[in-house]
C-alpha cells in the first residue's frame, strides 16, 4: 500500500496540490503596522476613562460630576451630536458601578481601546489570500502561537534551510531513507510547513497561519511524493511521542486501514490534534486518513470561498480552507503557488497552533475550529461545517 502526497489529480493516491508551473512572484511594498501587543494591559481601556450615554433631555449636573470625581473629556461632540460625553475619572470601576445606578444613565461602558489588526511586513504577504479569508490577521491579535509548541509536518520533509523556516524548523526523523535528516527533495512538504508557520514578520516571502509555533519536520514520503503505510503510521506514533500538538497529513490513500487508524488513535490519545487533507479527486468517496473520526477532514476552496472544484467531498469532510493558487515556500529559498487540499489542510493545522498556544486540549481545539467556521456554499453537504475563521476560533 503506497501513500503519497497529494500533488496533482492524475495522481490516484495524490499529495493534495496542483501547482502552476513557471510561475514566479514579484516583491510588492505593503503598508505595515507594528505588533499588537496582546497582553490584558495593552486591551485595557484608554486610561481613567469611560463613556456614558443620558436618557434623552437628561444630564449630569456639575454636582454629580464632583461627586463622581469626574471631567468631562472634549469627544468633539461640536462635530457629532449625541448624548455619549468622556468622562475622566480616579477609578474606573467605582464609577462605572455608580452611574449604572444613575436612573438618568442609559448605559456606560469603559472607553476601551482598539487596535488595527496585525499586518506582516512579509514580501509576498499581499499575494496570500489565506490569512485573510479566515481572519487570521484579527486572531493574531490574541495569539502568534508559541515557540514552545510543534506542528509536527509528516510530509516529504522540510527544506530546512529555506530562509522562511530555518530558524523554526525542529529536525525530525526521516522515515523513508531511516536516518536523522528529513530535508525535503521533493518541495511538497516545505509548501505544507511555510503555511502552517513559516517565520512571518521578518519582511521576507510569506506569512505562517502561526507564525511563532515551531515547524517539527517528519519525512515519511520520498522525493518521488510517494510512501508506504509503515512508514507514515511510524511518523505519526513519532510525532505523538515528541510532543508535537498538532500533527498535519497532506497525504492519503482512497484505503481503509487498520494500522493507520490505531496510529492516528494513538496521537489523539496522546493529545496530538490530527489534520489531513480530503484528497483532489473530486468524489464524495472517503479518503484516508482523513476519514478517520479523530482526525479533522479538511477540504479546499478558492479565494471566492467556492468549494474547488478537485476538493472530495461528503460529510466526513470537516470544514474546508484555502487551496487554489496558494503561495509559499519550496525547495532552494524560493516561492510557489500550489492548489490541492494539501494546501488547505496546513491552514487549519496552524489554527490548531494558535488555539494549542491558548492552552487548550485538542477535543477543546477541535470543537472550536467546526463550531466557529463561517458557512458557506456547500456546509452541510458537501463538508459538515464551513471556512475556518480564525478569529472566531481564538474567542471561543
Amino acid at each position: 500500500m503506497k501513500f503519497k502526497s497529494l500533488a496533482t489529480l492524475s495522481l490516484a493516491v495524490s499529495i493534495a496540490i496542483l501547482p502552476s508551473a513557471g510561475q514566479t512572484f514579484a516583491a510588492p511594498q505593503i503598508d505595515s503596522n507594528h505588533r499588537v501587543d496582546s497582553s490584558t494591559e495593552a486591551k485595557n481601556v484608554q486610561k481613567g476613562e469611560l463613556v456614558v450615554t443620558m436618557k434623552p433631555g437628561k444630564s449630569l449636573s456639575g454636582k454629580e460630576l464632583n461627586q463622581l470625581g469626574a471631567t468631562v473629556v472634549d469627544d468633539h461632540s461640536n462635530v457629532v451630536k449625541t448624548q455619549l460625553k468622556v468622562l475622566k475619572v480616579g477609578n474606573v470601576d467605582a464609577v462605572l458601578k455608580a452611574l449604572k445606578n444613575n436612573p438618568n444613565v442609559e448605559y456606560a461602558e469603559p472607553n476601551y481601546t482598539f487596535n488595527a489588526a496585525f499586518t506582516p511586513d512579509d514580501t509576498l504577504y499581499s499575494d496570500q489570500y489565506g490569512p485573510q479569508n479566515t481572519s487570521t490577521p484579527a486572531a493574531w491579535d490574541m495569539t502568534f502561537g508559541d515557540s514552545s509548541q510543534e506542528i509536527a509536518v509528516i510530509d516529504t520533509g522540510v527544506y530546512y534551510d529555506h530562509p522562511d523556516l530555518n530558524d523554526k524548523t525542529i529536525l525530525g526523523y526521516d522515515f523513508a531513507q531511516n536516518d536523522n535528516d528529513p530535508k525535503d527533495l521533493n518541495g511538497h512538504g516545505t509548501h505544507v510547513a511555510g503555511t502552517a508557520a513559516a517565520e512571518t514578520n521578518n519582511a521576507t516571502g510569506v506569512a505562517g497561519m502561526a507564525p511563532e509555533t515551531k515547524v517539527l519536520a517528519v519525512r515519511a514520503l520520498g522525493a518521488n511524493g510517494s510512501g508506504s503505510l509503515n512508514d507514515i503510521a511510524d511518523a505519526i506514533r513519532y510525532s505523538a511521542d515528541a510532543g508535537a500538538e498538532v500533527i498535519n497529513m497532506s497525504l492519503g490513500c482512497d484505503c481503509d486501514s487498520q494500522t493507520l487508524e490505531d496510529a492516528v488513535n494513538y496521537a489523539w490519545n496522546s493529545g496530538s490534534v490530527v489534520v489531513a487533507a480530503a484528497g483532489n479527486d473530486g468524489v464524495s468517496t472517503t479518503f484516508e486518513p482523513a476519514s478517520y473520526e479523530n482526525v479533522i477532514a479538511v477540504g479546499a476552496v478558492d479565494s471566492n470561498n467556492e468549494v474547488a472544484y478537485f476538493s472530495n467531498y461528503g460529510s466526513w469532510v470537516d470544514v474546508t480552507a484555502p487551496g487554489v493558487d496558494i503561495v509559499s515556500t519550496v525547495l532552494r529559498g524560493k516561492y510557489d503557488s500550489y492548489s490541492g487540499t494539501s494546501m488547505a489542510s496546513p491552514h487549519v493545522a496552524g489554527l490548531a497552533g494558535l488555539l494549542a498556544s491558548q492552552g487548550r486540549s485538542n477535543t477543546e481545539i477541535r470543537t472550536a475550529i467546526e463550531q466557529t467556521a463561517d458557512p458557506i456554499n456547500g456546509t452541510g453537504s458537501y463538508f459538515e461545517h464551513g471556512l475556518i475563521n480564525s478569529y472566531h476560533a481564538v474567542n471561543h
